[in-house]
């Protein structure tokens, strides 16, 4: 009998947590030990908001040392650098190794800048909490008001709307702000009727969009796009494309483009070995799940009532059946759009019920209140 590890402390990670807490008497005496680089949760679909200065830092981050300790879940600050399938354990770069008998990969996603290594060394990207703060701050000190947003999916449409209400709530009036995208529109995901929402409403906004565009040259003080246009002196920020780490992306099992691992029916990739979240890419007519709150929320949660099964002896699990609630593309000026529950959504109703999801998610009494305060007086 040995440890269950469960690497991540994201949506999925949290949600696994609370599953083995609530059945320690099924656990059998097997510790649950939870490994995370970071000391915070962050809520990601907030971080946006703080670039804007909507939503405070306190209320988008939760101490995960403490919560853990309420769970009575062992916390491993420490970053995942390999895991031997073989010999069952999870290697940490500071060189500790944690064996294990089940194990969870819930780790998120990170920026992918597809190898442009001069890029990633100038370029902001939001990730965490930290990185909110970082672009938000480079905002006020950057006296040229000129930002360049690489990447026209939901986090780049986020970040340009945001920077451009920070701007006018400060009656910033000269700046420039540019959404690069290199497919042919924006959210080339969503329906067209949606596309066409955003790209008015960045209009109105005066973001300037290039589609079927991308860098061609970067220098320190100047970017060059592939249709000629040169923007000099402008702050870099890239949100164009996210990858599981590189720890997951070595393991020898089959994969997503995006390096998240494919899962089978349960959300196991290998005998003992279960994933959810961002880093699982459960397989639907054909197609991996988008990345989203609510799929990380249940994965966890399944995954870890079938490792809870497994402990038991129990020799059939639980089948993972995604139920989708809908999405919405929130911006920053009190508008969104999306569908919710298969119903078309926009406008103001559409961006109250992303910060209403966001509360009834956020995982205590005190961040729920704090986000509701900041959305009613920020």
């Amino acid at each position: 009998m040995g440890d269950i590890v469960v690497i991540g402390a994201g949506f999925a990670g949290l949600a696994a947590a609370r599953v083995f807490s609530r059945h320690r008497k099924a656990l059998g005496g097997r510790r649950v030990i939870l490994v995370d680089a970071k000391r915070t949760f962050d809520f990601l679909p907030i971080l946006p908001d703080m670039i804007g200065g909507r939503i405070v830092r306190d209320h988008a981050v939760l101490d995960v040392a403490e919560y853990l300790e309420r769970l009575g879940v062992n916390f491993e600050n420490g970053e995942a650098a390999s895991v031997d399938m073989a010999a069952r354990e999870v290697r940490l770069k500071d060189g500790h190794a944690l064996g294990y008998e089940y194990l969870l990969v819930c780790c998120g996603s990170v920026t992918n800048f597809y190898g442009a290594v001069e890029i990633e060394k100038h370029a902001l990207k939001l990730d965490s909490a930290d990185d909110a703060a970082m672009i938000q701050n480079t905002v006020v000190t950057y006296p040229q008001k000129k930002f360049l947003i690489v990447g026209g999916g939901y986090t780049g449409i986020e970040i340009a709307t945001n920077i451009a209400r920070f701007l006018r709530r400060h009656r910033v009036r000269k700046y420039n702000i540019h959404v690069i995208e290199r497919q042919e529109d924006i959210l080339t995901a969503l329906p067209e009727w949606m596309r066409d929402y955003c790209r008015l409403n960045l209009c109105r906004l005066r973001i300037q969009l290039h589609v079927g565009a991308s860098i061609s040259q970067r220098t320190e003080s100047s970017v060059t796009l592939s249709n000629g246009l040169r923007i000099d002196d402008c702050l870099f920020v890239w949100a164009a494309g996210v990858q599981t780490p590189g720890f997951v992306r070595r393991l020898p099992s089959e994969q997503d483009p995006q390096g998240r691992l494919k899962v089978d029916k349960t959300l196991s990739f290998a005998e003992g070995a279960f994933a959810a979240g961002d880093a699982a890419a459960f397989m639907k007519k054909g197609r991996a799940l988008r990345m989203a709150v609510q799929f990380s929320l249940n994965e966890g949660h399944l995954a870890a009532e079938n490792i809870l099964r497994l402990c038991a002896g129990r020799k059939k699990l639980k089948a993972y059946r995604p139920l989708d609630l809908g999405y919405l593309v929130p911006m920053a000026n009190f508008r969104a759009c999306g569908t919710v529950l298969g119903v078309p959504v926009l406008g103001f109703v559409g961006w109250i019920l992303h910060y209403a999801m966001c509360i009834y998610r956020s995982l205590s009494l005190r961040h729920r209140l704090g986000i509701a305060r900041d959305i009613l007086l920020r």
